[in-house]
């Protein structure tokens, strides 16, 4: 654990140098929200029933939460693995005393990490200001807390279906048409263009249920009734886990050891 998070820290000081393209991401990401709060704006006033549905701030929130984890930048793990791959850089990376798995996560997490702390910092002051807090049926500190285990349930998820993008590639020699599907499916379902609220029923339930909605689960905590769906999401993001966890486990054992037969 202290080597994980040693690593982390190395990354994340090293991404200190880069202060241009952090402050270009978070003039992106401030423009984005500025846009999303607009436009959010101008259609709950065109349709006043929509916050029957979901209310205007909780709608603001539950896309800006989207948008803040999406500078943690997990999806880059697929990225570094697949060049590591086309390259056959994999093999001198295999010899490292960190695992393969865990180099790519600690090292995506820690180049994400300053944009992700400075994305929450203006999201939370400008969505306060803007549109205050969303509503919700329990107490600030409760909410806070469900807030924090679905995050970390949510974006341990991500990786762990990211990873599995990366490791296709060691058998269909190029990972990036799996990585695309997934991701778009993660963006559709996770709430990233429309609040999962507003989907058709039947799309509602696979978001729930699935595993693209389950890895972006804390947008649901922005929902009025969070209280009653925190058990079912988080017993659904644990399945999920376990059952990806499973599948790394089995694959990334048959795959390392077709490399180190065939090189």
């Amino acid at each position: 654990m202290y080597k994980g998070l040693y690593y982390i820290y190395i990354v994340a000081k090293n991404t200190m140098d880069q202060k241009k393209k952090v402050v270009f991401q978070m003039v992106n990401h401030t423009l984005f929200l500025l846009f999303s709060i607009y436009l959010y704006k101008y259609v709950y006033e065109m349709v006043p029933s929509m916050q029957d549905k979901l209310p205007f701030p909780n709608a603001v929130w539950s896309i800006v939460v989207y948008a803040i984890f999406f500078c943690l930048g997990l999806r880059g793990i697929e990225k570094t693995m697949r060049a590591d791959i086309l390259s056959g850089n994999i093999e001198m990376y295999l010899l490292r005393p960190i695992n393969y798995l865990w180099q790519k996560v600690f090292i995506q997490i820690g180049q994400g990490l300053v944009p992700f702390i400075s994305a929450t910092i203006i999201s939370i002051i400008l969505c306060y200001f803007l549109v205050g807090l969303p509503i919700v049926d329990i107490g600030f500190g409760l909410w806070i807390l469900g807030l924090i285990v679905l995050f970390v349930l949510s974006q341990i998820l991500t990786c762990l279906m990211y990873l599995l993008c990366g490791l296709s590639g060691l058998w269909l020699h190029n990972s990036e048409p799996v990585f695309f599907v997934v991701s778009k499916f993660i963006m559709i379902f996770g709430g990233a263009w429309v609040p999962v609220a507003f989907f058709p029923k039947l799309l509602q339930t696979f978001a729930i249920y699935s595993p693209f909605g389950a890895s972006v689960s804390i947008s649901f905590a922005m929902y009025p009734n969070f209280i009653e769906r925190f058990p079912q999401l988080f017993f659904i993001s644990i399945i999920w886990i376990l059952i990806c966890v499973g599948l790394i486990i089995i694959i990334s054992k048959r795959s390392f050891k077709k490399l180190a037969v065939n090189g």
